[in-house]
C-alpha cells in the first residue's frame, strides 16, 4: 500500500510538470495590444522572442493606428501602437476617460515610396512631384517633370494608379506630414491626417501589405509603405530628394541620420509638442537624411493594474534597449541612445494601483 501511494503521488507529480498543472509557473501571462501596422513586423518578432524568455504573451493585432488609439482610450488594449501622437482632440478625450498618457516611441523607420514600372530599376521623385501625383495633378508616367527627374530612364506613357490606405493609418499621417511640407497646396487639400478625403483616382487598399501586394501585382502604379514590407514584397523603392537636394534611399542609415537632425531642432509643431517624446522626423536636414522616416509611439495610461501593469512595464523596457538588436534586420533603424535612456526614464514615472 505505502509503495501503491509513493508511486502515485510521483505519477500525479510529473502529470503536474507535463501539464503546467495546479499553480504552476508556466502558465503564460498575456498583455492584448495592437494598432499600427508600421511597427507589426518588429512587434511580431519581439513577441516570439520575449515569450520563449519571459513566459509571456504580446498579443498584438495590427489594424491601423486609430485602431491603436481607439481601443487604448475604450481600455481594451494595455498599449496602442501608433505612427502619429495623439491629437489635441484625442489627447483629451483619452485623459478624460483614463488620466494621463504616456506615448514611448519604440521604432523608427522609413516610409518607402514603392512603384511598379515594368523595365525600371530606379526612380528618382521629389516631395513636390509625389504632391502632385497624389493630388491628381500629374496623372502620366511621362510627364515633364518626371521626365526631368528621370533622365536616360524610359518612363512609359501609361496613367499613374497611386495606392493610399483605406483605413485610419499613422503611416498616412507621416507620409501627408511630409507632403504638406513640400506642397502648400497639398497642405491645404487633403492636409496631414491619418485618414484624408483623397480625390478621386486614389486608391485605397488595406494596411501597408495590402498596397504592398497591390503595387507588386499592378504594372504602373506606386503607393508608400513602411519599408519591411518593400523588402519582404521584394518590390523597388524610389529614391527621393531631400532638404540637402541629395536622391536618397530609404535604409538604416539614411534613418538614422534624419533622426538625430530631427533631435536637434526645436519641436514646435502639434501634435508632437504635447509630448516629450514625440518627433517630427519627416523633411530633416542632412545630406545623408532619408526624407519620409517616422516612429511608433506605444501609447497607453500612466495609472496601469498592478497585476498586468508592470509585465507591460517590463516590456516596454525590454523592447526600446535589447530588442532594438532586431531592429536593422527587419529594416526599421535602432532607437539613438539618448532617445532609448529618456523612455526608459519615462516608463519609471508610470503608477501601478
Amino acid at each position: 500500500m505505502a509503495r501503491w501511494r509513493i508511486t502515485s503521488l510521483v505519477v500525479i507529480g510529473m502529470l503536474g510538470i507535463a501539464t503546467g498543472g495546479c499553480g504552476s509557473s508556466s502558465s503564460v501571462v498575456r498583455i492584448e495590444c495592437g494598432g499600427a501596422t508600421f511597427v507589426n513586423p518588429l512587434m511580431q518578432r519581439w513577441s516570439g522572442v520575449y515569450k520563449a524568455a519571459k513566459n509571456v504573451e504580446i498579443d498584438y493585432l495590427a489594424k491601423g493606428s486609430g485602431y491603436g488609439i481607439t481601443n487604448v482610450t475604450s481600455k481594451n488594449f494595455m498599449f496602442g501602437c501608433s505612427d502619429a501622437p495623439l491629437t489635441r482632440k484625442e489627447l483629451e478625450e483619452a485623459m478624460k476617460a483614463g488620466g494621463d498618457v504616456l506615448h514611448i516611441p519604440v521604432a523608427v523607420g522609413a516610409v518607402a515610396v514603392v512603384y511598379n514600372l515594368p523595365g525600371v530599376t530606379e526612380l528618382k521623385l521629389s516631395g513636390e512631384v509625389l504632391a502632385d501625383i497624389y493630388r491628381r495633378k500629374i496623372t502620366r508616367w511621362n510627364d515633364p517633370r518626371l521626365v526631368a527627374l528621370n533622365p536616360g530612364v524610359n518612363l512609359p506613357n501609361a496613367d499613374i494608379t497611386p495606392f493610399r490606405r483605406n483605413e485610419s493609418s499613422g503611416t498616412t499621417s507621416i507620409f501627408t506630414e511630409y507632403l504638406s511640407k513640400k506642397s502648400p497646396e497639398f497642405a491645404q487639400n487633403p492636409g496631414t491626417s491619418k485618414d484624408p478625403k483623397w480625390p478621386p483616382g486614389v486608391e485605397g487598399k488595406p494596411g501597408n501589405d495590402g498596397i504592398a501586394e497591390a503595387v507588386k501585382k499592378t504594372p504602373n502604379t506606386l503607393g508608400y509603405v513602411e519599408l519591411a514590407y518593400a523588402k519582404t514584397a521584394d518590390i523597388p523603392c524610389a529614391r527621393l530628394l531631400n532638404r540637402a537636394n541629395q536622391a536618397v534611399a530609404p535604409d538604416a542609415r539614411s534613418v538614422t541620420a534624419a533622426v538625430e537632425a530631427a533631435m536637434k531642432a526645436q519641436e514646435d509643431m502639434e501634435p508632437y509638442n504635447l509630448h516629450p517624446l514625440a518627433f517630427s522626423f519627416t523633411d530633416a536636414a542632412g545630406e545623408e537624411a532619408y526624407p519620409i522616416v517616422g516612429a511608433s509611439y506605444a501609447i497607453f495610461f500612466k495609472k496601469q493594474p498592478r497585476d498586468k501593469g508592470p509585465v507591460m512595464v517590463n516590456f516596454l523596457k525590454w523592447a526600446v534597449s535589447e530588442g532594438q538588436q532586431y531592429a536593422t534586420e527587419l529594416h526599421y533603424a535602432p532607437l539613438p541612445a539618448e532617445l532609448t535612456k529618456k523612455a526608459q526614464e519615462w516608463l519609471e514615472s508610470v503608477v501601478f494601483e
